[in-house]
């Protein structure tokens, strides 16, 4: 089998099941692992694939893009979810939102008529809220980043350690049943594992596009989730590992 055939198979895989092992691959190709291992690195290089352990997962969507772009993307998906996330909330909670899409749409889908304190670094969701009459907003302030849309960095980490939350509704740039929750940024990812180590529970809204992507930096394991919300279209393997890792699935 020629290189570029190998490639478009991988290619393939990926876009199916977001995720290809190497030694499932070499089986398959009837090539050595250190081939899968050329390819995959091949493709990593030209963005097609990142590499984990083992094999390689689709890059996460959205690297590059701005906050406006990325909030004008799968609008009704991000609002069916979004609603879904709002009936997981309970009046008094506290919570850490952080930027993000679907975050913020999930902040537009929070009833007027429950009670609570809101801790968020996105000046967008600060905004949303600012009007809410029942919601103790308090803005994590710090170094805006205008690709983020968001503040970042040593004071925006400092105010997070001053408070402890009921619940994280964090935005994800890739998730990954093996990988778990990653970001493109080290400040926000930084700022994430900060929010996530001072909520009693996590909870993350996901369109099917960053389901199996990773991107560079860590935030939180899979295990960590408590609650996971989806499109009801979502593969049911990829849903499987989460719930084997504690996860509550919410089909939206």
């Amino acid at each position: 089998m020629l290189t570029d055939e190998r490639h478009q198979i991988i290619r393939d895989r990926l876009a199916v099941e977001g995720r290809v092992l190497a030694g499932e691959l070499a089986s398959r190709f009837g090539v050595s692992e250190d081939t899968v291992r050329r390819d995959l690195r091949e493709l990593a290089k030209a963005g097609q694939c990142r590499r984990v352990y083992g094999g390689a997962v689709a890059p996460a969507p959205f690297a590059s893009t701005t906050v406006g772009l990325r909030a004008s993307h799968a609008v009704e998906e991000k609002t069916r979810l979004a609603r879904a996330t709002v009936a997981l909330l309970s009046r008094g909670q506290t919570l850490f939102i952080d930027s993000g899409s679907t975050n913020a749409a999930i902040a537009r889908a929070i009833p007027r008529d429950i009670d609570l304190t809101v801790a968020t670094n996105s000046l967008e969701i600060a905004s949303v809220l600012s009007d809410h009459a029942l919601v103790e907003l308090i803005v994590l302030g710090g170094r805006f980043d205008r690709h983020l849309g968001a503040c970042v960095g040593a004071d925006t980490l400092a105010a997070v350690g001053q408070l402890g939350a009921d619940l994280f509704v964090l935005g994800s740039c890739g998730l990954d049943g093996s990988r778990g929750v990653t970001a493109f940024d080290s400040a926000e990812a930084e700022v994430k594992r900060a929010m996530a180590k001072n909520s009693a529970g996590i909870v993350i809204a996901v369109t099917n596009d960053k389901l199996a992507t990773a991107a560079p930096y860590r935030v939180a394991r899979p295990e960590a989730i408590r609650h996971l919300v989806v499109e009801k279209t979502a593969p049911a393997a990829i849903l499987a590992d989460f719930e084997r890792q504690g996860a509550e699935i919410h089909l939206a």
